[in-house]
């Protein structure tokens, strides 16, 4: 619904509309002061497209902004982030609005509902008071911009309150991905969301038990192009020059410096170059945070993704088997139904950032390498029987950690938005 402040703006604002427009003067940005969108999709990433992309298609751009953080643009190096031109390509083509969140914040504009995966910044979990002439200001900035002026006064983005409570008057966590752990996913910044996308029943059950906020399963619906028919491999062949009639592993480092396989693996892994084609997904902020890791790659000659804003399902379509580590990976590869190995990297169930992690689950019911044994991995790859029993273990995962359709699952998101 559209708050009455905003419906009070539009009507104030209608008549000097349709004078600028008539003197063709209008301001471009004047339509983004004055929304008449419930929702906000707060994005600190550009890699965050592939997390909502097939959501904002079922939701049509009539239904929400893009609202993009201070962090999005430079990395902690203070260069222009990857992928940056190929999501403005995007949004643009697919002609979504988006808003930088100094101007939402200078115009007092606060969506009904702000979605995030997590809070980005801050650390308070309630919003500071504003003062009567503060509204009164940023009321006026509203109609500056309005006007195809400048705004007069600039408030910035409140480097202490969470950041998604500065966009919306309620709070949509959408997950992030499926692998919960204390150290990161489940920490108290949730108690400020009133509703949890979540992936599956494992997650529903232990938000439930934690947190106070409503509960949705949506499944995964960044993958529902998987599970169409006309899913198109080839550019991916193409791409990383696979050889045809080798087995493809898609191996898929995480983000978290003592976690990640990388530095123990690299050297084992690219001993099996010429038995099957390999390619790389590091998570695309090691390009940034863990340069080291990314060097040691390129000095094993490995065949790298580094495109942030890919689309996965295509890579995940080109592979007969992941290999993952930590994170959200082996929980999207059991969701695909792929066949998955973990390699277990020394010290790495024991660092602080995997207290109480999924992955640790997981490690009971998939295979577990080592880098003295990930020689073996082209045999099992040739082997119908361990093929067969890894499919029997990621379907029985399937079923304890999502139960939820696989597929559509974008439009069950949209109709459940649209239902608020």
């Amino acid at each position: 619904m559209i708050s009455n402040e905003v419906r009070m703006l539009n009507s104030f604002l209608q008549p000097l509309r349709s004078f600028m427009s008539r003197a063709g003067q209008r301001s471009s940005n004047a339509k983004y002061l004055c929304p008449t969108k419930k929702m906000a999709f707060l994005l600190h990433e550009p890699m965050m497209l592939n997390h909502y992309e097939s959501v904002w298609q079922a939701l049509g751009k009539s239904q929400f902004s893009i609202v993009l953080t201070q962090y999005f643009y430079l990395d902690q190096n203070g260069q222009q982030k990857e992928g940056i031109p190929a999501f403005f390509k995007h949004v643009q083509a697919r002609g979504y609005q988006v808003l930088d969140i100094e101007q939402v914040i200078d115009s007092g504009i606060r969506f009904d509902y702000s979605v995030s995966n997590h809070p980005i910044s801050g650390g308070s979990k309630t919003r500071k008071p504003e003062q009567r002439h503060d509204r009164y200001k940023k009321l006026w900035n509203r109609i500056l911009i309005a006007l195809g002026r400048r705004a007069r006064w600039h408030y910035g983005v409140d480097i202490d309150t969470l950041l998604p409570l500065q966009v919306g008057r309620k709070q949509i966590r959408y997950m992030y991905g499926a692998d919960l752990s204390d150290a990161w996913s489940l920490m108290d910044w949730n108690e400020i969301y009133d509703i949890f996308l979540c992936h599956g029943v494992n997650d529903e059950r232990i938000i439930k038990e934690r947190f106070a906020g409503e509960v949705f399963v949506m499944g995964y619906p960044r993958y529902d192009e998987y599970f169409e028919a006309d899913l198109d491999v080839a550019s991916i062949s193409k791409e990383f020059d696979l050889t045809p009639g080798k087995k493809t592993l898609l191996w898929m480092p995480t983000l978290g410096g003592e976690s990640s396989s990388i530095p123990v693996y690299a050297h084992a892994i690219a001993r099996l170059h010429d038995q099957v084609n390999i390619i790389v997904r590091p998570h695309p902020l090691s390009f940034v945070q863990e340069r080291e890791y990314i060097a040691a790659l390129e000095a094993c000659d490995f065949k790298i993704d580094r495109t942030s804003t890919r689309n996965m399902n295509q890579l995940y379509g080109a592979a007969d088997l992941v290999l993952a580590d930590y994170g959200g990976t082996p929980f999207s590869a059991v969701f695909l139904g792929k066949n998955t190995v973990l390699l277990d990297v020394p010290g790495g169930d024991e660092s602080p950032m995997n207290v109480g992690s999924s992955v640790l689950e997981l490690k009971k019911s998939l295979p577990v390498y080592t880098p003295d044994t990930v020689e073996q991995l082209p045999e099992a790859l040739s082997s119908p029987a361990f093929m067969q029993r890894n499919d029997a273990a990621i379907e029985h995962l399937f079923q304890q950690y999502f139960g939820s359709p696989r597929g559509r699952n974008a439009a069950r998101v949209a109709k459940y938005l649209e239902s608020l």
